[in-house]
């Protein structure tokens, strides 16, 4: 997925790691999210409204993935009724996640998400490069390497 394109397919990653990114007026990367094996991913917004989208996604290893059209999501919903409701309940699972990772941007140090990072997401945390890490966290890679060193001697 690009920046300025239309979303036309949501995706289950079946294999692999991808990261959710927009890049900044200064070329700096901000990442939104990492997605590996059994996690959703693209942008829903640009999916369900058709338009265009601020995010790239770039698979971070070797990656396969099922896209889903809008046509063929909302025919899934009508022909499987179930699957409306965990979609559903995963959306919420998913808005809980975004809320909380906001309010620790703003309540937490760098040093505190990265733990918090590493807790929450120990499938994932050895599976990006430390430059990665920092862009989801919000901080320079100089900086993560030396949180990272700081966590670890701990």
């Amino acid at each position: 997925m690009q920046a300025g394109d239309v979303t036309k397919y949501e995706y289950f990653v079946t294999k692999g790691c991808l990261k959710v990114y927009t890049i900044d007026e200064d070329g700096v990367p901000h990442i939104s999210m990492f997605a590996v094996e059994d996690y959703w991913t693209g942008d829903i917004a640009s999916f369900m409204t058709k338009e265009s989208t601020p995010y790239f996604i770039k698979a971070t290893e070797d990656s396969e993935l099922l896209g889903i059209s809008w046509t063929n999501y909302e025919l899934l919903f009508q022909e499987i009724p179930k699957f409306e409701r965990f979609y559903r309940i995963l959306y919420q699972r998913s808005l809980i996640s975004y809320i909380r990772r906001s309010n620790q941007g703003i309540s937490l140090t760098a040093e505190e998400r990265y733990i918090e990072f590493k807790k929450k997401y120990p499938n994932i945390v050895n599976r990006v490069t430390q430059k990665d890490l920092a862009g989801y966290i919000g901080i320079t890679p100089e900086f993560m390497s030396k949180i990272i060193s700081k966590v670890n001697r701990m």
